[in-house]
Order: structure tokens, then C-alpha cells, then sequence
């Protein structure tokens, strides 16, 4: 794999070119003054999270979108990394009500492919990541084999089984393997209490969240999967890429209560950003 921080003998404004043709998820460094344009970024909280040792690891990425982790830890010396997302966006978890609207393109086939962001770095990088179209919920040693690391990123939330998808993650991680779990808090629910394990559910809209959990939740929900929390990281933001200060929805009470919310508990007031902890966890059964 090319070193992101190596300067690459090729032509930098065809290379921003093909990176400007694709809607990127995440804000992830090319190349030296090259970044993709996502909509959130999580650069700054790597050093934040209780990364695990890949180095001469296999690893898997949950959810990978446009590869960040994958990326990251073939970067970080890992063997074999590979990253998996759903073919096709049909099969994400869309509420009823949305996938009773016959008008709505589920497959969104009017845009590119979810994984083309993925293929395009994968190809810069001369990387060896392997991709692979499979939901969360299909996983199993029997299609991907197992693994010494797991990532799953800023995806439970979006789940209508979370503990479905955590009993799958488990069942490819091996014995003494790694889990890494990084994933939305929601600050009302988590202001509630901070042992009882709460989640607000939503289920609607094409933007989908589905529950929202607090600390003590993402935690309960890591324990009834099968897993024990080793490590968790403090409180971090997943920032928008741009500054969206003047965005309507950053503005007005809610927003105002939201940003102090993440202040108080990060230190960061990024306007939009969003409430995140990372648990580094082991197998318990």
C-alpha cells in the first residue's frame, strides 16, 4: 500500500478530478493537501479512541462506506484487512414506511455505487484491502472466516436489530480477538441517567436512526451480545467536513442546547457535530 503521507508522482488535478466526482462519506487523507470531500469527519478522533494493535493482524471493517478504518488499519500494519458493506442499498434497514413508498428508489441507482468511493482510494493507495457486499446480519465464519480485529463505526444506530448485528460481529471474532465499537450517543437519553441503559427509538424517515442509546445502553447492548468492555474512550464529536454554522438546523434553541450538551462533555463546540464513544471490547462467550 502507498503511504497517504508519501507525494505521489502522478497528477494531482486528475486525481482531485475523480475524487470530485464522487458524494464521500468520509473526510479521509489521500494524499498531502488532498482530503475526500465526506460529509463527516473522524481524523481527529483517532488518536481519541483505544485503538487496537492490528500490526500483523487480519482485521474486518463493518460497514466500511468509503474505507476509513480499512484503510486506517492496513495503514497501521495490519496483514490482511477486509471491509464489507451492503451491495446493494435496497438491503439497508429502512423503515416500513419507507419501503412502502413505491416512488422512492430504494438501490438510490441514480448515484454511483456505494462501494465507488471505496474502489477509487483502494486504487490510489495500491492497497490490498478486500471488499466484500455483505449485511451485517449475514455474517458468519463460514462466509468470511474470523478475525483477531473487528471495527464497527457509526452504524448500530442506523440498525433495527443492534443486538442481531452484535451477535454477528461476535460470532467472526476469534476467542481472543478485539472489538471495536464506535457509535453514536445520544445526549437527552444519556443526561437521563447514567446507569440505567436507555434508548430513544425513532424508525422513520429515509435518513433513518433507529435507537438512540445512552452510554449505559451501547454498553448493555455490547454485554448482551456476547462482549465485555475494556476500554472506552472520552466523549468525541463526529464533525461535519465543512463548517455548517449558518445550516438552519444549527440554529435555534435545540441546536444551541445540543452544542453546549457536546461542549460540556468534549470540549468541542463544532457546530453539527454529533456525540460519539468508542468501547474497545473482548469476547465473552
Amino acid at each position: 500500500m502507498t503511504s497517504h503521507d508519501a507525494t505521489p508522482e502522478r497528477d494531482l488535478k486528475g486525481v482531485r478530478a475523480r475524487l470530485a466526482e464522487i458524494g464521500w462519506y468520509h473526510a479521509i487523507d489521500v494524499f498531502p493537501g488532498v482530503t475526500t470531500e465526506g460529509w463527516f469527519d473522524l481524523r481527529h478522533a483517532l488518536p481519541l479512541m483505544p485503538f487496537p494493535d492490528v500490526r500483523g493482524k487480519r482485521c474486518l471493517d463493518i460497514g466500511t462506506w468509503d474505507g476509513f478504518y480499512a484503510f486506517e488499519m492496513e495503514r497501521r500494519g495490519a496483514t490482511e484487512v477486509v471491509a464489507i458493506d451492503v451491495p446493494d442499498l435496497s438491503d439497508m434497514d429502512y423503515p416500513p414506511a419507507i419501503r412502502d413508498d413505491a416512488t422512492l428508489d430504494l438501490s438510490q441507482s441514480n448515484n454511483k455505487p456505494r462501494s465507488a468511493g471505496f474502489r477509487l482510494l483502494h486504487e490510489l493507495f495500491e492497497s490490498k484491502v478486500e471488499w466484500k457486499g455483505l449485511n451485517i446480519y449475514d455474517l458468519t465464519p463460514a462466509i468470511v472466516g474470523t478475525f483477531d480485529v473487528v471495527i464497527l463505526g457509526s452504524l448500530l444506530v442506523h440498525l433495527r436489530d443492534p443486538v442481531r448485528a452484535l451477535d454477528a460481529a461476535r460470532s467472526v471474532l476469534d476467542r481472543d480477538g478485539q472489538f471495536l465499537l464506535v457509535d453514536y450517543v445520544h445526549p437527552p437519553v444519556n443526561l437521563m441517567s447514567r446507569r440505567r441503559p436507555l434508548f430513544e427509538l425513532r424508525g422513520e424517515g429515509a435518513d433513518f436512526q433507529w435507537w438512540l442509546a445512552s452510554n449505559a445502553g451501547l454498553r448493555q447492548a455490547l454485554k448482551v451480545s456476547g462482549f465485555e468492555v475494556e476500554r472506552a474512550s472520552k466523549y468525541f464529536l463526529l464533525r461535519p467536513f465543512r463548517d455548517e454554522r449558518e445550516a438552519p438546523y444549527n440554529r435555534g434553541v435545540r441546536a444551541q442546547a445540543k452544542r453546549l450538551t457536546n461542549w460540556v462533555l468534549t470540549g468541542d463546540a463544532t457546530h453539527g457535530g454529533h456525540l460519539h464513544r468508542a468501547y474497545l471490547s473482548s469476547r465473552r462467550f
